[in-house]
């Protein structure tokens, strides 16, 4: 796997809290990331250089909650492998139903209806 060095913008969608979207990585990127690359690859592509990342964001087409709105391009492609990736991992990883009481049925009241005095 190639090291990522230099000053970088993470441009891709939020990996939880260690790896935000516009994340600056000022002298390489930390140990732990590489356990997401390794677990992902598209996401070292995601890592772009300060003077690309403002071509990389017109690509990319993000609206202000940050959905892509992109539709042509290859890092188009990485942030929806990324995309793709995360909603596999969060299947995996769903917490089983909690077991306990089920209610079928509940009781039913009866409403009667009020009549209005003259």
């Amino acid at each position: 796997m190639e090291r990522i060095i230099g000053q970088v913008i993470y441009a891709g969608p939020t990996v939880g809290a260690e790896l935000p979207y516009g994340k600056i990585y000022l002298n390489g990127v930390d140990e732990s990331i590489y356990n997401l690359i390794a677990a992902c690859p598209p996401i070292g592509s995601l890592f772009v250089t300060p003077a690309e990342f403002p071509f990389v964001r017109r690509e990319l087409n993000l609206d202000y909650t940050r959905n892509m709105r992109g539709s042509s391009g290859r890092y188009v492609q990485f942030y929806r492998a990324v995309q793709q990736w995360l909603a596999t991992r969060a299947r995996e990883t769903k917490a089983p139903k909690p077991k306990g009481v089920k209610v079928k049925s509940h009781a039913s009241t009866s409403l009667v209806p009020i009549k209005a005095s003259n």
